[in-house]
Order: structure tokens, then sequence, then C-alpha cells
């Protein structure tokens, strides 16, 4: 077959089919300012699964060798395998270095966080993995120096962040890429001691700043804020001393960071002292990501009984009805099957109350999730200032055949939430396992549409029977 390189103009648009290297170009999948990336497969495996092509829109970019050395020595989940490397010869004749890595079907972290807005746990998770890779990173004495949202992917797959474009980062041994007094990267990720640096060295010409872990982690915490907010920190303010010394001032930071009820209070912490503009108080990226997975440890550990509940249940000698409305209806079918079994109350169902104290809300998703012991919902509606509260998000939305409250905004059972005028049953936050039971996340919590066996629709498979 006849390679159509020939008809590939410029490294930035190259057509389907063309070959570079071993393999050959599917799909183009993006640009940025050094590099193409494109979908390809292995020239003689053409049913193999897809990797990322990156092609220098340059000439001999060094960024590429730089990236490849970085991928080679930072082995981690949330960091792309490097499969190849090589050069690919452009119509012109010019050898454009090209990299070959671990595709990763997703979404920019923005991006997700802007089509299903997460979760605190969800966020944790997100700067965990990066953290975490930051940390190998480090360990072996690198940096990145252009850690943004936009470089950070989410797995369609298993919801990972991945962290990606390795071009700017930096390791022992490596020659300088930019000259004096210039910065890598986007500037509002600029930590405040490269702002201060340039500020002190205004004018000089061989002046260089020395980046660190460090600047790194502040990029993160800007990550965390925009994230947290959808807003950026500004840059701090720089002031002269009595002695003519220039400092800074701390950073004007988003007010829906600073008190928006919505926003964790453990997550505002830990954004905060990132973007302190004292670089030593941002800890190390390991130390952060050990932060981050503790946490996470009791909810991991709550998803799991609530999961070996679930098989459990699942394993109950159910009448057939049953079975067909938890396949019909999801979870909301199994709550009204496992409430309705012979002898057992209603008393013994355990259901967390909508309306948390403030301080037990502060790290909701975290702690205790899964526990059988929680407190039974109070019949009665809301508070007006618990209202007041929610009116901020979304709130969940009935659904066709679900059991609404009465006139007085009650549920007709024990253990039902009262909730935008319909009756629901309460469980785990987890954003997957919520979607997997039919529920709706809000306020990190799932609700499940409570929905009697009378009002559900009739199984649409299976034998059928005579009138």
């Amino acid at each position: 077959m006849t390679s159509p390189s020939h008809l590939a103009c410029s490294p930035a648009l190259l057509p389907p089919g063309t070959v570079v290297g071993t393999w050959r170009v599917q799909a183009w999948a993006g640009c940025g300012v050094h590099g193409a990336v494109y979908r390809a497969v292995p020239l003689l495996r053409p049913l193999a699964a897809p990797v990322a092509l990156k092609l220098a829109l340059h000439p001999g970019d060094p960024r590429f060798a730089r990236e490849a050395e970085l991928l080679s020595r930072c082995l981690h989940p949330s960091i792309p395998c490097l499969l190849d490397q090589g050069s690919w010869r452009s119509p012109s004749g010019a050898l454009h270095p090209f990299l070959v890595m671990q595709w990763v079907d997703g979404l920019s972290l923005y991006d997700q966080a802007r089509l299903h807005p997460p979760a605190p746990t969800q966020v944790r998770r997100w700067l965990a993995q990066v953290a975490q890779a930051l940390a190998v990173l480090h360990a072996q004495g690198a940096l990145h120096r252009d850690l943004k949202g936009d470089n950070i992917r989410v797995s369609y797959a298993d919801g990972r962040a991945m962290l990606l474009d390795f071009g700017t980062g930096l390791y022992p041994g490596a020659a300088p890429l930019t000259p004096a007094l210039a910065f890598p990267g986007t500037p509002v990720y600029r930590s405040p001691e490269s702002w201060l640096f340039e500020v002190r060295n205004y004018g000089s010409s061989t002046a260089r700043y020395a980046p660190s872990a460090a600047d790194d982690l502040y990029a993160l915490g800007v990550t965390a804020c925009r994230l947290l907010s959808d807003e950026y920190p500004q840059p701090p303010e720089p002031f002269r001393d009595e002695h003519g010394t220039w400092h800074l001032r701390d950073l004007p930071l988003p007010p829906t960071l600073l008190r928006h009820p919505h926003v964790d209070p453990s997550l505002r912490a830990i954004t905060l002292r990132l973007l302190s503009v004292h670089p030593e108080q941002r800890g190390t990226a390991a130390q952060l990501a050990e932060e981050l997975e503790q946490t996470l440890r009791p909810f991991r550990s709550g998803r799991s009984r609530h999961l070996t509940e679930t098989t459990r249940m699942r394993a109950l000698p159910w009448p057939d009805w049953r079975w067909v409305a938890v396949a019909a209806a999801g979870m909301a079918a199994a709550v009204w099957g496992w409430w309705s079994l012979p002898g057992k109350p209603l008393e013994e169902t355990a259901v967390a109350q909508v309306q948390h104290s403030e301080a037990a809300s502060a790290d909701v998703g975290t702690a205790g999730l899964g526990d059988a012991a929680t407190t039974v919902a109070s019949e009665l509606p809301p508070s007006a200032a618990t209202e007041e509260a929610m009116s901020a998000s979304p709130l969940p939305q009935p659904v066709p055949g679900q059991v609404r409250t009465d006139e007085k905004g009650r549920c007709p059972r024990k253990g039902l939430v009262a909730l935008n005028g319909a009756c629901w049953a309460e469980t785990t936050g987890d954003p997957e396992v919520c979607q997997t039971l039919g529920g709706q996340l809000f306020k990190d919590t799932c609700y499940l549409p409570f929905i009697p066996p009378e009002r559900r629709h009739p199984p649409t498979s299976g034998p059928k029977q005579n009138p």
C-alpha cells in the first residue's frame, strides 16, 4: 500500500493514513504550540489499540527529547507510558521528532468538571492522583513546570486523572530551553516566588530563576482553586519595605473559594496552603498525596462495605417481581424490595438525614460512608435555613411515578427524605455508584427516587402471559 505521506504539507495537519515511523495515523486529535497529536495504530497491526502520536511542529525541537527522557524515568498510572520515539521526514526533507505514548481517551480536567460537576471525594481523588505523579517526578529531581487543568486529562475508562505534556519539564543535567528571565508555562499558574524574582531582577541579562518542586505545587493549587471556585487567583502585588527590598502581599483569592458554603472546608484548606506566597508552607507532593489519600480511606472502606452488602442482598431468594424491578428501575426498586421483606420492620432501616449540621457536613463524602448505623431522617420538611443553603445548587428532579410529599411536605414512610416536593432514599455519594443505581447527586449525597412497586413500569422482556 502506498503511503500518502507525500500529501502531507505540514506536521500539524497530517491526513489519515500517513505513516510516521512504524505507525499509521488514524485521525487528528489536537494541536498545541509545539506539537500536534494524532491517534495512530501500529503499521503492521491495524486492529491494535490506538496510541497517541505527538509530532513536533518545528524540526529538531529539543522539547521532545526532554519529554521522552522524563517519561522514561517516571512510571506511574497517572503518567502516560512512553512507547516509541523517532523522527518523521517532512516533504521538504526536514526531520521532526515524534513521541508515541499511551492513548488517554477522555476530557481535560476542567471540561470534565464543567460537564459532570464532581463531588468533593472526586476532587480529592483527582488531586491525589496528580500529587502522586508529581511525587514520582520530584523524586527524580525533575519538575513538570507546566501543570494546569488543560494538561490533565480524565480518562473515560476509569476516571483517573492523567498528567500530560512534559515538554517544558526539567531534570538534573538538562540544558536550559529558555533565555534568562523567561518563564515557561501559563502565567496565571506561575508561583509568587518566580514573580518576585522577576521583579527583583528586572532588566538583568544574566539572572536565571531556579525552579523548584514548590512551583509545581503552586500550579496544582491554582488548578484546585479553578476546580472549586471556577475562578483563578490574582497575581500577588509587590511592594517595597523601608529598605527598598521588594516583597509580595498575599494573593487576592476568589471570594467563592473563601466563603462559598458549598466549597468543601478540607479542600479549601489544602488549596489555601498550596497558594501560600511562602513556598515552604506548601509541603511536598508526597505529603500532599498522603494527606489526600488518608481522607479517601474511610470513604473507600465504606464503599467496600456498601458493595459487599449490596452483593449479599442480591443473593437473597427474592420474589421475581423484585428482580425485575431492580433490573428496570435500578436501586430505587432494590430499596423498596429490601424494606418490604417479610419480617423486617421499617424501624430497622437507617437513612442519613438531609439536615446535617455544618460541622458534620464539613468533610462529607470522606468519613464513615457506608456505615450501617446512621440517623433516621425526620418526617418534617427541611428548615428555611437548610432550604436556603441548598438553593445554591440544583435540587434532584423528581421522576415519573415517584412518591410526592403531602401538603405538609412529609413523606409517607420513615427513613425517606423529603426534597424538592418528592420522597427519596439516601445512599453513598460516590458518583460512579450513584449513576449505576439510577440516583441523582446533590451536596455530595446520592438520592434514589422512591417508587413503589405498583407504580413501576411492567417488564418489557421475558415470557408473555395470556390475557
